[in-house]
């Protein structure tokens, strides 16, 4: 015991001894302060300006070139879409040139363009290549080391490109300034300036600012941008027009080019147009651009299309200053004399608001078929012969005849492309029926939406059974391009449903009747409305009034419907207030 009471003594004392040291008696919190103060101080150091510039470290003169970090990693991920052009590049504040001597000694430099343009080659000198193209800088770079270092081998390189500012202005969602490189081409710029502005589908858009996002309201202008008359601005006064469209048609890169160091790229709003019709690609009205051909107008619609051949070509232009339009066939393949070739016309030069008319064989080559569905050997789409080609001539030829599990009974051909036409009667009740319900409507009305809602729309007047079993060649009717032929599978069985006791599938015996069938399914039910229950008949789809002594096909369908429930007070109510009604006018009438 006493030994315990020693060692829990000594343990106090210690623990006292160690927190009166210094350092021991740092809160944790504060610790982890010392920490963090300590790393901020560390990144600040790394982040002085020029601290991390390749060539301008302590081993300068050695020539030992150390691997690039921070920023310079960046840089030289830039991505290209190419090669640099030496004879094109045009070098500037940012950019770093690779310089290796070698030889008798080996000397590597990372030489970095200042902002004043200047390049400085240790033991050399400075030299101004801003401006001047990578291959003129590179030249002067070389005789200027080869001067110094006679009789070695020297080598010059594009180590990495160089960020500057750039400025787009006019029809775009977002104008300013941005922060772009040497390989970014016009398509980029726009790109990052959010896209042309009659592109935006909405009135508001998210910004980034000092790290937060922002929703703006935009004035959305309605009218297109030009993008076939984009201006570049250049530094030293020169200007540029850009055409993007054809950039876009034909992908050269003429029509996309790189963005310069101060640039101020402004795109405009579209001003005169020129429209095509057609068989051509892609119809639509265009910007025109002064100089214009029809050849142009061609490759902006994405050419000809070449499935039909080209009959005619007009061209409608209007007479200047006025509103009238002239029509002048540039010619005609089904005229003699007029016939043309259409390169002859390509260089034709064109006004504003022209519009050309490409003229050509409406249907030709067509290609006819039908679609065969079902119980048949072959299933698929076959080529017909309007106005030869018959049901059986498909069925019991290509698609290789019926199966044992046709349903000749079921079978039909629709006529699909009948079914997109739309009957304006049919609609028009339609209408009525779901503003006030069939309380306006005349009894001819009810018959006939009733008719037409069950009507199986655009289906042949052909009976299977009459066709294959009886052989009438009058059920053999010719074939349209789109019909469809469905041969569904024979049912062996009729169907009961709705208010019997056991509804559900029963197995179909020639010639029985709907009483023997209903006695199957267990009878009527209790909520059973045994006046209207139909016999829905899979041959036609008509329903016929329930009778026990009629012929069951197979497929056929006995539905009974429940019993409409009447609300007693509802009822009542309507009752009383019928009758109120009735004796306040009696009593008027009286009083008159």
């Amino acid at each position: 015991m006493k030994m315990r009471i020693m060692m829990i003594v000594l343990l106090t004392a210690f623990a006292g001894l160690v927190t009166a040291l210094p350092g021991w008696a740092q809160d944790p919190d504060e610790l982890q302060s010392l920490v963090d103060n300590s790393a901020e101080e560390e990144e600040e150091l790394d982040n002085i300006p020029g601290a991390n510039i390749p060539g301008l470290d302590n081993d300068i003169v050695s020539g030992k070139m150390r691997m690039p970090s921070g920023e310079e990693v960046e840089r030289l991920r830039i991505s290209q879409d190419r090669d640099i052009n030496p004879e094109e590049y045009l070098v500037g504040p940012g950019d770093v040139l690779q310089l290796y001597i070698w030889g008798e000694f080996d000397l590597s430099y990372m030489l970095q363009v200042d902002p004043e343009g200047n390049v400085l080659i240790p033991t050399v000198g400075s030299f101004h290549v801003s401006e001047m193209t990578l291959a003129d800088a590179k030249r002067l770079v070389y005789d200027a080391a080869q001067k110094k270092y006679p009789g070695v081998e020297i080598t010059i390189s594009l180590g990495s490109m160089r960020f500057f500012t750039a400025y787009i202005t006019g029809a775009v969602l977002s104008e300013g300034s941005f922060t772009i490189h040497p390989a970014t081409r016009v398509s980029d710029l726009i790109e990052r300036a959010g896209g042309f502005l009659d592109e935006l589908r909405g009135s508001s858009i998210q910004e980034e600012i000092d790290g937060r996002k922002v929703t703006r309201v935009r004035r959305i202008q309605n009218r297109p941008a030009g993008r076939r008359s984009i201006q570049i601005n250049h530094r030293d006064g020169g200007q540029e027009i850009v055409d993007y469209d054809m950039f876009l048609a034909t992908g050269r890169l003429e029509h996309n080019p790189y963005i310069r160091m101060g640039d101020v790229l402004h795109v405009g709003f579209r001003g005169e147009s020129l429209y095509i019709y057609g068989a051509i690609n892609q119809e639509g009205k265009y910007e025109y651009r002064e100089g214009d051909t029809i050849g142009d107008l061609f490759i902006l619609a994405k050419g000809l299309r070449l499935d039909e051949p080209i009959r005619r070509l007009e061209l409608w232009r209007f007479d200047l200053g006025t509103e009238v339009a002239r029509k002048i066939v540039l010619g005609d393949n089904d005229v003699a004399g007029q016939e043309f070739v259409m390169e002859d016309l390509l260089d034709m030069p064109l006004q504003p608001n022209d519009m050309v008319f490409i003229r050509s064989r409406s249907l030709w080559q067509q290609m006819p078929t039908v679609l065969v569905y079902g119980e048949v050997e072959y299933r698929g789409r076959y080529r017909i012969v309007e106005g030869e080609t018959r049901v059986r001539d498909i069925i019991d030829g290509p698609a290789g005849g019926l199966t044992d599990r046709a349903s000749l009974i079921a079978s039909k051909v629709i006529r699909s492309k009948l079914r997109k036409r739309v009957d304006p009667e049919l609609d028009r009740l339609r209408k009525l029926s779901a503003v006030s319900g069939l309380a306006d409507m005349t009894a001819e009305d009810k018959a006939y939406l009733k008719t037409k809602a069950r009507e199986d729309k655009a289906r042949a007047a052909i009976d299977f059974e009459r066709l294959y079993l009886d052989d009438d060649m009058s059920q053999n009717i010719f074939l349209e391009s789109g019909d469809v032929i469905f041969i569904p599978t024979a049912r062996r069985t009729i169907s009961t449903s709705g208010q019997v006791e056991k509804p559900g599938l029963i197995d179909h015996e020639d010639g029985r009747t709907v009483g023997y069938y209903l006695e199957l399914a267990g009878g009527y039910t209790y909520e059973a409305d045994k006046d209207g229950a139909r016999l829905i008949r899979a041959r036609t789809g008509l329903r016929e009034e329930l009778k026990n002594d009629l012929l069951v096909e197979a497929g056929d369908e006995i539905w009974v419907p429940e019993k409409e429930r009447v609300n007693i007070w509802e009822f009542t109510q309507s009752t009383m207030r019928t009758i109120a009604e009735t004796l306040t006018l009696l009593i008027l009438v009286r009083s008159i």
